[in-house]
């Protein structure tokens, strides 16, 4: 369907997509994006913006299957708002931002929003995608980082320039990879002469802990100013947790209308993504020696000899391919699954706990390759281990030189789409 919308300056129309835009006349104002006459954008079916007229304006709208333009009522889209309160923040000179809120409440258009603005005051903007769950820069399970040379109306438009592993796709397991991940990123772009950090996040707000992280992954990384979205009482939250570090907390309401994705929704976004950096994968065969494995079990303990193994077989029940202790725990490695009477007379044999690793449980166990420079080049998907070669074969897209392994607990079917809930650890 297509269709031709006038607007009279300040009037505003809400575009629900899928929708392909072309600006015909005069200039029209989106996420604080201006666009004017020949320019074109699109609107996903995940999204709904705003639409601003600057000045007399003429659009020309192809809409796709559920696609949308309407007339919102007076006070339901909120952008004038967001665009004074951002323009406020950076004419005060602020220049990191952290974006808080629930989920669905706006937090990544918010992020947009505050890149664009950043962007027609002529700073260098970068952001860092920290939502591991429904990650946009980057795939899933990571934190991500990218510079935005260009307006921006859903952060999945910038692609990711680097990231850091965090190996699982709920913040509750992975807090201190997260904040390690954002300071990181946030002192990489600073590196590169981005002068405007923008920080997007989870949707986890509740619960111990939830926003703790957060603000010290802002403090850590030199933010300056807090943005709540849509949530009152978080906002007090936040406001007495930050004091009055920098710039301070901004308070900015949600849209009375937003595209609210479903289970659905969320878990083919996340197969897209991460299809964006896997495919086209080939298969690799990587010797073990000599390279470093960080997040394994198996790999985090000294190991045992092959009769030991041997011996632990014959009391699990279970064929036995290889173990290894720290200093309370074994870990070892089964074809199967365990007798349960087996490893409760074993871990008192020996004195210690003993975490069983399931060779079923680990095909699929999505990795990252950790290259010469030191930092995660690509992404991988485990087809198996032989423990006592150390061999892992993989499927990657990745060709050079590995250096380290790093694992998290998040396993990949052949369709890319996350299987079973999430492991302490794979192998």
């Amino acid at each position: 369907m297509r269709l031709r919308l006038s607007l009279d300056a300040g009037q505003v129309a809400r575009l629900q997509g899928p929708l392909r835009c072309r600006v015909v006349s005069g200039l029209v104002m989106v996420l604080g994006a201006v666009f004017r006459g020949g320019d074109e954008f699109e609107v996903s079916m995940y999204r709904s913006y705003a639409l601003k007229a600057l000045d007399d304006a003429v659009v020309e709208v192809e809409a796709g299957p559920g696609g949308l333009v309407e007339r919102p009522r007076p006070g339901e889209e909120p952008l004038d708002e967001w665009v004074y309160a951002v323009d406020s923040a950076l004419r005060r000179g602020c220049r990191g931002f952290m974006v808080l809120g629930q989920v669905d409440s706006g937090k990544s258009s918010i992020s947009a929003l505050v890149a664009n603005r950043a962007l027609l005051r002529g700073l260098r903007v970068g952001v860092v995608d920290a939502d591991v769950g429904q990650a946009d820069v980057g795939p899933p399970a990571t934190v991500s980082a990218a510079e935005a040379r260009g307006f921006i109306l859903w952060l999945r438009e910038l692609r990711a320039e680097r990231m850091r592993f965090v190996g699982y796709v709920s913040p509750q397991r992975a807090e201190r990879r997260i904040v390690g991940g954002v300071v990181d990123l946030a002192h990489w772009l600073r590196g590169r002469g981005v002068e405007v950090v923008v920080v997007d996040t989870d949707g986890w707000v509740q619960g111990v802990g939830s926003l703790e992280y957060k603000l010290e992954a802002a403090h850590l990384a030199g933010l300056d100013t807090v943005v709540v979205v849509g949530d009152e009482k978080l906002y007090r939250m936040v406001r007495g947790a930050w004091g009055g570090r920098g710039c301070g907390v901004i308070y900015l309401r949600s849209p009375a209308v937003r595209r609210e994705r479903s289970r659905d929704d969320r878990r083919q976004l996340r197969s897209e993504a991460y299809r964006r950096y896997l495919e086209p994968m080939h298969p690799r065969t990587l010797s073990l020696r000599g390279v470093g494995v960080v997040g394994s079990c198996f790999f985090s303990g000294d190991p045992l000899p092959g009769e030991t193994a041997e011996a632990f077989s014959q009391v699990l029940r279970v064929p036995v391919e290889a173990a290894s202790e720290t200093y309370d725990t074994v870990y070892v490695v089964t074809r199967g699954q365990a007798d349960p009477v087996g490893l409760e007379k074993l871990s008192q044999a020996l004195g210690k706990q003993v975490y069983v690793l399931d060779k079923n449980n680990m095909r699929g166990a999505l990795l990252a390759l950790v290259g010469p420079s030191g930092v995660e080049e690509a992404l991988a998907v485990l087809e198996d281990i032989d423990f006592r070669r150390l061999e892992a074969r993989l499927r990657t897209p990745y060709r050079g030189e590995v250096h380290a392994i790093i694992a998290g607990g998040t396993r990949l079917g052949p369709d890319l789409e996350e299987t079973g809930r999430p492991l302490r650890c794979v192998f």
